[in-house]
């Protein structure tokens, strides 16, 4: 890579968190976008879904994408990608709850190639409490954490007690993704005295718009019968497409709130 490409490189990583920065805060009018939020006037009565976005980090786009649509989120970030610390913060600024999506040791995939290493019944317990504790450090803005993955660590009652007590340390909340059925990380959370939920469902698990579809009745149809429900989905482009659609129609049924949101009424 030549010298000025160099500069013009490191000039855009210093300056578009920055400029992101202001054109959200010029777009909200120098408020937090939580308290720009319209609903309609019974919104008090509606059921709520604390909507967590998955897999933010790589890119500032996401960020953006999400904050076109004007609704509480949760924005969970992986550690130690390229825009992790400056999404979490400009996240943060814009109203939104800010999570750490801890890397952890799925049953299936290649995890050679991931960009970051995932704790798991593969690494000793030394190393697994040294990695969680750099996770932990990398993002101290976040207020909580979910598994990225997870399928084979979280269905490990040891491996999580390691990991929940050192989260509960941290005074942190933890959601369970439940990317696995046989995951024992909510019911072991509760036992460990956390604030803790679960993932009731992902909006997104297939890309098709009419899958999305069902996948947000039943979500409705839960909230409806619980009050209050935890949900997933991902920056993808289908899934912005998709909700972007939706949220003038969905304001009249549910009310959107952030994890913070979710635990303090």
């Amino acid at each position: 890579m030549g010298k000025n490409l160099r500069i013009i490189l490191l000039i855009f990583l210093i300056i578009g968190p920055i400029v992101f920065y202001h054109y959200v805060n010029k777009k909200s009018n120098g408020r937090f976008l939580d308290t720009a939020f319209k609903y309609d006037q019974n919104e008090e009565n509606l059921p709520e879904i604390a909507l967590i976005f998955d897999d933010l980090g790589e890119n500032l786009s996401d960020l953006k994408e999400l904050y076109s649509l004007d609704v509480p989120l949760t924005v969970s970030v992986i550690p130690d990608l390229k825009f992790s610390k400056n999404i979490a913060h400009i996240a943060s600024r814009c109203g939104f709850s800010v999570f750490i999506h801890l890397p952890m040791q799925p049953l299936k995939e290649n995890t050679k190639r991931a960009p970051y290493r995932f704790i798991g019944p593969e690494l000793s317990r030394r190393e697994n409490v040294m990695l969680l504790r750099h996770y932990l450090n990398s993002l101290r803005i976040a207020i909580g954490v979910n598994n990225h993955m997870g399928s084979a660590a979280t269905q490990d009652v040891e491996l999580m007690k390691v990991v929940l007590r050192m989260v509960k340390a941290r005074g942190l909340i933890f959601i369970d993704s439940k990317t696995s059925p046989d995951s024992v990380a909510y019911e072991q959370a509760q036992k460990e005295g956390l604030v803790c939920g679960y993932n009731e469902g992902f909006l997104d698990y297939y890309d098709s718009s009419l899958e999305m579809e069902k996948s947000l009745d039943k979500l409705i149809n839960s909230a409806v019968h619980k009050g209050r429900i935890i949900a997933i989905a991902h920056p993808k482009k289908s899934t912005i497409r998709f909700l972007k659609g939706k949220i003038p129609e969905l304001k009249k049924k549910i009310k959107f709130i952030t994890i913070q949101e979710y635990f303090e009424s």
